[in-house]
């Protein structure tokens, strides 16, 4: 299968950010918000920031929230945020996974405290906290991890990168499932490139996340996941939230649809392409649902992209983990990294692309 780059696409700089950003969502109101990992003890970060009418980043909300550091309690409080997304009711949702690296921070801090994972929802505009979802060892045994979150109505999915599952949450009646919990489907392949594996991360060797990236499609009928290293799997929903099968079965039902190349995240639009940010190759190569690829943009400067979002005027918002050095007025040599922003095209190499997904 061949893939085709279109030269005339170009990557836009949106706006750089002081903190390394791993997460861009926007509301239909060009509200933008940035997820921000604690990556590094050396400098310090809040979790969520929005941007502000003058451009500037301000964390958000503008309290507690944002400066918890190691010791501190965790379950009022953003620890690690790995997603923050936005969909059609317009409020934040963040997955805050509640522990931080053990070879940056320590052992003690690579397990989360009681309460400290956790997902949280957010007024937009006030900051106000509309709600916290925490939930217990069945659904989230030791190892789990939370990492990024779907809805399509009241039900929400979201991927456990630690062990490997889905969870499927109803906010109506409150009721969660956990499927394919350490199965096959849900776990990192062995076929990432050296350069990957060898990485090194505060001195340990970096492992794979496993099932990490989720999307659903516009009309909710699929569900689609993957480790960074692929490849990208689907089920149908209504299989995957069916009781009367067992985990097992619900497994022989999913698909391996496309063996993507290592990527730190993606997106999805309404027609069912998924975009991924590749880590090594610089590119964002789009998959169809029909099984062609493309690739939309081939770029330097994408170093290490990760979770992309595709905002209401369908532009493609990329945040870039590679720090820029920057010199300020005063002579001062500081960090920025990079938010890319791509105009989607209508078509791109015979492949028709859609717009947002909101999950209604």
């Amino acid at each position: 299968m061949s893939i085709a780059a279109i030269p005339t696409i170009k990557l836009e700089l949106a706006l750089q950010s002081p903190w390394m950003a791993n997460q861009v969502a926007i509301t239909r109101n060009n509200r933008l918000f940035l997820g921000l990992p604690r990556y590094s003890a050396e400098f310090s970060t809040p979790s969520l920031a929005r941007q502000a009418a003058d451009g500037s980043l301000q964390p958000f909300p503008g309290n507690s929230w944002n400066t918890w550091k190691p010791g501190d309690d965790g379950r009022e409080a953003f620890v690690y945020l790995n997603s923050v997304h936005v969909f059609n009711d317009e409020t934040v949702w963040c997955v805050d996974q509640g522990s931080l690296s053990a070879g940056v921070f320590g052992e003690q801090y690579s397990k989360p405290a009681p309460g400290a994972q956790k997902i949280v929802q957010l007024d937009a505009k006030n900051g106000a906290i509309l709600r916290i979802l925490r939930f217990d060892d069945h659904i989230l045994p030791p190892g789990a991890q939370l990492n990024d979150l779907r809805f399509h109505g009241s039900l929400m999915y979201v991927s456990d990168s630690g062990l490997g599952g889905i969870i499927v949450h109803d906010l109506e009646n409150g009721k969660t499932i956990r499927r394919l919990s350490g199965l096959s489907v849900v776990k990192a392949s062995d076929k990432a490139p050296p350069a990957m594996l060898a990485h090194v991360k505060g001195g340990t060797t970096f492992h794979p996340p496993n099932s990490d990236m989720i999307e659903i499609t516009a009309d909710g009928k699929w569900l689609y996941w993957a480790a960074p290293t692929g490849p990208l799997y689907r089920v149908e929903t209504r299989i995957l939230r069916d009781m009367t099968r067992s985990d097992a079965e619900v497994a022989s039902q999913v698909e391996a649809v496309y063996d993507n190349n290592f990527s730190g995240g993606c997106a999805m639009d309404s027609e069912g392409n998924v975009y991924f940010s590749e880590t090594v190759t610089h590119n964002i190569t789009v998959w169809s649902p029909t099984g062609k690829t493309a690739v939309l943009v081939s770029d330097p400067r994408l170093v290490r992209p990760d979770g992309s979002f595709i905002s209401q005027d369908r532009k493609l918002y990329i945040p870039v983990k590679q720090p820029v050095n920057t010199v300020t007025a005063n002579g001062k040599s500081e960090q920025r990294f990079n938010i890319y922003s791509i105009n989607l095209p209508r078509h791109l190499d015979g492949i028709d692309l859609g717009r947002a997904i909101t999950g209604v």
